[in-house]
């Protein structure tokens, strides 16, 4: 749908039906997770034992990150001004980009869990990945919670930084907000201000 200048919407909410691209980057701790159960259960109650254990501990940790997802729809918002793009999440995260500071659309990788590997020293090792979508990049802003988790602390601290003014690079994943928005209105706010984007998105 195209919308006239006046009629755009300005705020953005994450669509319904995502789940599955959330779970993904969990796919491999799951199965881990569901070995692990297999095994213990089977230690106390036999095969059947072990099944049961698997299946009722794959539905909490499902239940879980379902729990998580609902939160995540529920509290992200991205909004479109005449001065640039923000996106805030319920947990206190903020991100601001100007139009005039994005360099690019371009492939942007959402950490949603600790990645450092977990599993048996000298065998199998698991770990989180991240949620890959669609986005804008340049120099902006950054606020972190408080109560982030180291992890994701450290993680951010690696953003490469602007070589003048010290401004953070920063990634916001319209992808995750909604997979076709270059089809949609937050496309059409992209080629409003910045048309040259879409000329040249990163790989």
């Amino acid at each position: 749908m195209t919308y006239p200048q006046q009629a755009l919407p300005r705020e953005f909410r994450m669509a319904g039906g995502g789940f599955g691209r959330i779970a993904a980057p969990w796919i491999a701790a799951l199965v881990f997770f569901t070995l692990i159960m297999l095994v213990l259960g089977s230690v106390v109650g036999g095969i059947a034992g072990g099944i049961i254990a698997a299946v009722v501990g794959d539905a909490i940790l499902l239940g879980i990150l379902y729990s998580k997802y609902n939160r995540l729809r529920q509290g992200t918002v991205v909004q479109f001004s005449e001065h640039g793009v923000q996106l805030s999440d319920h947990l206190g995260f903020h991100m601001s980009l100007l139009w005039q500071d994005i360099d690019a659309i371009g492939p942007v990788a959402t950490q949603m869990g600790d990645p450092r590997s977990v599993g048996v020293r000298g065998g199998a090792q698991v770990s989180v990945g991240a949620v890959h979508s669609l986005g804008l990049i340049g120099w902006g802003h950054r606020i972190v919670p408080p109560n982030a988790p180291r992890w994701m602390r450290e993680l951010l601290a690696t953003a490469p930084r602007h070589p003048v003014d010290g401004r953070q690079q920063v990634a916001i994943p319209l992808g995750g907000i909604d997979p076709n928005w270059t089809q949609g209105p937050m496309g059409q706010w992209v080629l409003l201000y910045r048309p040259d984007l879409f000329g040249r998105q990163a790989s």
